[in-house]
């Protein structure tokens, strides 16, 4: 079974899309002048649709078909610019703008509660100069409370920041948030 295949029977039941990641939406100033975004294992699209109406021209990556369909018929429903892509993020090479439409990189990069660290490590290739990536992975502390996600998804502490490599970090944060242990990163691509 594909990962695609894998989460669309995730999401085979799916009506709505659901909430926008509030660690996103709490970076509302600091998105303000971003003209395009990139949502990378978005899911059913809470977040890139709330970047969309935002005026935000983005884009949701993710290897689910059917949440994909998801997003878009909300996004239509809404009358909002949304580009999706079908991608396995962990086998697929990663989606340019510039393969898109002709453009530079991302101004925003977005990745909640998805760790690949090949990927984190490639966000600064994704981004033009003095683009911003906001990254949220649980770590292995909320395993003290929850026991998922599994090890496999969770970062130990303090490697987030590692992990993105060739970004300056602007703020990094771990901690509970709610029920939740959690590294929230926000950084930019030097240039």
């Amino acid at each position: 079974m594909t990962a695609g295949e894998r989460w669309d029977a995730k999401y085979a039941d799916w009506q709505e899309p659901g909430a926008p990641s509030e660690f996103v939406t709490g970076c509302a100033e600091l998105l303000g002048g971003c003209p395009t975004a990139v949502d990378l294992a978005g899911g059913a699209g809470g977040t890139a649709l709330w970047l969309a109406q935002q005026g935000i021209h983005t884009t949701l990556v993710d290897a689910s078909g059917r949440a994909l369909q998801i997003a878009r018929d909300t996004a239509d429903e809404r009358g909002l610019r949304l580009r999706t892509v079908q991608a396995d993020l962990e086998s697929d090479p990663l989606p340019t703008l510039d393969e898109l439409s002709g453009e530079g990189g991302w101004h925003a990069a977005v990745c909640t509660n998805f760790l690949h660290r090949p990927l984190l490590g490639a966000l600064g290739t994704l981004l033009v100069p003095g683009g911003i990536a906001l990254v949220l992975i649980a770590t292995v502390d909320n395993l003290l409370h929850n026991a998922r996600p599994g090890r496999p998804f969770l970062v130990e502490r303090g490697e987030l920041p590692v992990l993105c490599s060739g970004l300056e970090p602007i703020s990094f944060d771990e901690g509970w948030f709610g029920q939740r242990h959690e590294a929230r990163l926000v950084a930019r691509r030097l240039g």
